[in-house]
């Protein structure tokens, strides 16, 4: 009895020590198991983070690009229609700081300005003039009578039934009126080799005249259709009036931004456009004649003030068609300046600038202008 209670004892001992040795040895196969699946787990919130973070930084990259894109196609929007210019001084000439300037031309046969004047100061008849450039001396002048202030000036091309081809014309102020100035067709090749020459076919009073159907004239410009002027009469609107049937065909609206632009003053016709001073403002605006937009600001802020304030405001474009040179000045100012046009800016600051500075006024000093 004795040895069988050992026995069964002995063998509880080791079957006690088998199972501690077994649940042991599952122990660490549970908990190694665990530490896998711990350590696995972690690595895929690693991934899934990292997965994360890379695709919000996909989009973050997306949303930046879409914006500047936005913004680029947003500024190209606002700038697509309308140019900037600034200027550079390409040489300066003499200028009669007598002549009220009114209409300014370069003519490439004689290589001469023609200049039309008002009657400032008073007392002073209005006149229409030959001047040399390099010395800015008289060569001719005309005057016309005491009553009519002398306004814009264009040269005829072509012959037609109130101008024969190569005369001026020369608007009035406050008046219906224009006259001709017809002068020698020296040719469009053909140099004056003396300056006294006179190109003035009639003396001062014999100036042919003719009504237009305007109440007003102040600038005037050749029109691309053949046989049209370009008027303009203190409004936003530049009058086409037909010098063969004698009357207006038709008009554009200066416009800017939805913004009507009043006072363009004196004109001229450059690279198949309309170039008009703002009055009060020393500035030229680019426009369109088939639809009286603004293409473009010309900014000469600065350059009244380079020929030492002398004068009234800036007035008066000259073209040189042959050469491709602009000539600017002002009225009584005592320098004609050959400028250069900068490229034109279409960023959204630039224009902006150009609308600030350019703008035509709300009103006008007291000129007696509309």
């Amino acid at each position: 009895m004795g040895k069988k209670s050992s026995i069964r004892t002995t063998i509880s001992k080791r079957r006690g020590g088998v199972f501690k040795t077994t649940f042991a040895v599952l122990s660490l196969v549970v908990a190694a198991t665990f530490l896998l699946l711990l350590a696995f787990r972690r690595e895929e919130r690693s991934s899934v983070s990292s997965l994360s973070s890379s695709e919000e930084e996909k989009e973050d990259d997306h949303v930046t690009n879409q914006f500047l894109r936005e913004a680029f196609e947003e500024e190209k929007e606002i700038s697509s229609d309308i140019e900037y210019h600034t200027y550079s001084i390409v040489n300066s000439y003499p200028h009669d700081t007598n002549a009220f300037t009114q209409g300014f031309l370069y003519h490439s046969a004689s290589e001469n300005f023609f200049e039309s004047t008002g009657s400032v100061p008073h007392g002073k008849l209005s006149d229409v003039r030959r001047a040399d450039i390099e010395t800015g001396e008289v060569l001719e002048l005309k005057t016309i009578p005491e009553s009519a202030f002398g306004e814009g000036l264009v040269f005829m091309r072509e012959e037609t039934k109130r101008a024969k081809k190569n005369s001026l014309v020369q608007l009035v102020w406050k008046s219906s009126r224009a006259f001709t100035h017809e002068i020698k067709d020296i040719g469009g090749e053909v140099e004056v080799d003396d300056k006294n020459a006179l190109l003035f076919q009639e003396e001062s009073g014999e100036q042919k005249m003719f009504n237009t159907d305007l109440r007003d004239g102040w600038g005037v410009t050749s029109s691309k259709r053949e046989g049209v002027i370009v008027i303009s009469n203190g409004t936003a609107h530049l009058t086409l009036f037909d010098m063969n049937k004698g009357e207006s065909i038709g008009f554009i609206t200066v416009h800017d931004n939805g913004v009507e632009q009043r006072f363009p003053n004196e004109l001229e016709a450059v690279r198949g456009e309309i170039w008009a001073n703002i009055l009060e403002k020393e500035c030229v605006a680019r426009i369109d004649e088939r639809t009286g937009k603004v293409l473009g600001w010309i900014d000469f802020t600065g350059l009244k003030k380079i020929q030492d304030n002398v004068g009234s405001v800036m007035n008066g474009i000259a073209y040189d068609e042959r050469r491709d040179r602009i000539f600017v000045t002002g009225k009584q100012w005592r320098r004609v300046f050959e400028v250069k046009i900068s490229k034109g800016s279409r960023k959204k600051g630039a224009i902006e600038l150009g609308r600030k500075r350019c703008h035509s006024p709300t009103s006008l000093p007291n000129y007696g202008y509309p």
